[in-house]
């Protein structure tokens, strides 16, 4: 698949998740939206003002070179960073949606909660992974991008990334599920959420078993997916 394929998808997949965040923020009227980012991710998002500057190769490689860990955890932040500056130059941004779940939330009265690890945790817990793990994740990034995105198939991605990489499937996606969900559970009232794909599995079986075991009393009550990502909304 071409890359101008690859970004015209991108493009029609963001206005879409878009147009749904909207859509069912304002017909749930939650009382809570939850949304996966931390303190610090919301606070970049707000203030986002990108210029063509902010990626050329020098800022991309200057931006990874503060990473923590060693020089493989740098690099390995500064492909998929390459990577998302080719479709910020054709006004393709990841994370949008979550930025309109936030400024909706305002708009219908609810209260916006951030609910995904601190970015730095999770980046101190990845310099710690293997050097390989972290330069084959950077490399097969760009095979996700050519890849359907839907349930099944980011089901079956992460499977094969668990197997491959358990280090690394821990610190990215297991421990923030665990996080997102501890946080999902202390809301009162009706929530939706916003979170991606790959989360979705994590925390629903988090739910099911506190559900079996007694401990939970929140229900998710529905759930709208759309290819990438997913909101759904429950309630006490």
């Amino acid at each position: 698949m071409g890359l101008n394929c690859i970004l015209s998808e991108l493009i029609m997949f963001l206005k879409r998740v878009l147009k749904l965040s909207k859509k069912v923020i304002d017909y749930v009227r939650p009382d809570v939206v939850a949304v996966e980012l931390c303190k610090r991710r919301a606070a970049a998002m707000r203030a986002m003002n990108w210029k063509p500057e902010d990626d050329t190769l020098y800022n991309l490689f200057r931006r990874s070179m503060r990473a923590p860990g060693g020089l493989c955890m740098k690099f390995g932040m500064f492909f998929p960073s390459y990577r998302y500056s080719l479709l910020h130059a054709h006004g393709v941004f990841p994370g949008l949606e979550f930025k309109v779940a936030m400024e909706e939330s305002s708009r219908v009265g609810a209260t916006c909660f951030y609910i995904d690890q601190d970015i730095a945790v999770t980046l101190q817990q990845l310099s710690k992974v293997s050097p390989f793990y972290l330069f084959r994740e950077a490399y097969h990034t760009r095979v996700r991008d050519e890849v359907e995105c839907t349930r099944s198939s980011v089901h079956e991605i992460d499977s094969f990334r668990e197997k491959l990489r358990p280090e690394l499937f821990e610190v990215m996606v297991e421990d923030r599920d665990k996080f997102m969900f501890t946080n999902l559970r202390s809301f009162q009232g009706k929530i939706v959420a916003v979170v991606g794909m790959g989360h979705m599995d994590g925390i629903e079986l988090l739910w099911k078993l506190a559900e079996e075991d007694g401990n939970s009393n929140v229900l998710l009550k529905s759930e709208i997916e759309i290819s990438g990502y997913t909101l759904f909304s429950c309630s006490v």
